[in-house]
């Protein structure tokens, strides 16, 4: 990893990661890379390794859905290194960076290389977090995913029950709760040999996944539209493609109206 000295200063976290928010929403993609990488500069620049930092774990999350292996394995190497280098590993920011860097390694071909960074993730959130916090949540569907990627489809299952246990106390979590139940569909289709009974499940999850954003207290923001395109997909592969194009043409609408609302 590459290291700066620095002048000293700090960047302004919260407005560069509410600008970023603003472009996505937008979907203008191309402008929220730029955007991230010259913030970073200028947090190496000054010294900023915090703001390097947070900045590092928004690369990982924007490099998974970019699809940009190497940009995002490098957020990875970097963000590690800086929890490392700071002996930040038994902290939350720490787990979180860990949570982060795992979901990254899976999403590029590395469930294997992603587990011990997970476990790290899942031992820190155990000691320091209250039982229920929202944070559990990601850790464990996104473990169970790499489970299921491993064909450990017992483990993935524990995993996603726990999710769904917590989500479905949390208040507003339609989202997650969708992309959870369409994650189970994808893991019954695996793990289920009964033709009938695998039919059964997986329209069962799909139908709860379907329901969560259907619901007229779901917000229809840039973050549902997200969602929908997520989950669009999924849909799709089961053969539900009135559903698949509904999503997609939500997340459309979604991201069009932002556009015209903010230029």
């Amino acid at each position: 990893m590459e290291m700066h000295s620095g002048c000293g200063g700090q960047i302004p976290v919260e407005e560069v990661v509410d600008r970023l928010d603003q472009l996505l929403e937008r979907d203008l993609t191309g402008e929220a890379e730029d955007h991230l990488y010259s913030w970073l500069e200028k947090a190496r620049d000054l010294g900023d390794w915090q703001g390097e930092l947070t900045l590092q774990n928004e690369l990982m999350g924007f490099h998974r859905s970019s699809g940009k292996k190497e940009k995002g394995l490098r957020a990875v190497r970097e963000g590690i290194g800086l929890i490392q280098s700071r002996g930040m590993e038994k902290t939350v920011t720490g787990a979180t960076t860990f949570l982060n860097a795992a979901t990254t390694m899976k999403a590029f071909g590395d469930p294997e290389g992603a587990i011990p960074w997970y476990e790290k993730a899942e031992k820190i959130y155990n000691r320091s977090l209250q039982e229920g916090d929202y944070r559990f949540a990601g850790l464990y569907n996104n473990l169970a995913l790499a489970w299921t990627d491993l064909g450990q489809y017992e483990r993935a299952l524990l995993y996603y029950n726990r999710a769904l246990g917590l989500l479905e106390k949390l208040p507003g979590s339609f989202g997650e709760l969708a992309v959870t139940w369409v994650n189970l569909a994808c893991l019954w289709e695996k793990k289920e040999t009964d033709p009938d009974r695998r039919e059964e499940r997986t329209g069962d999850c799909l139908d709860r996944a379907m329901a969560c954003l259907d619901d007229p207290e779901a917000v229809r923001d840039g973050y549902y539209a997200f969602t929908c395109r997520k989950c669009a997909p999924t849909f799709g592969y089961f053969g539900r493609f009135l559903a698949e194009r509904e999503l997609k043409e939500r997340a459309e609408a979604i991201y069009g109206r932002v556009r015209n609302e903010r230029t």
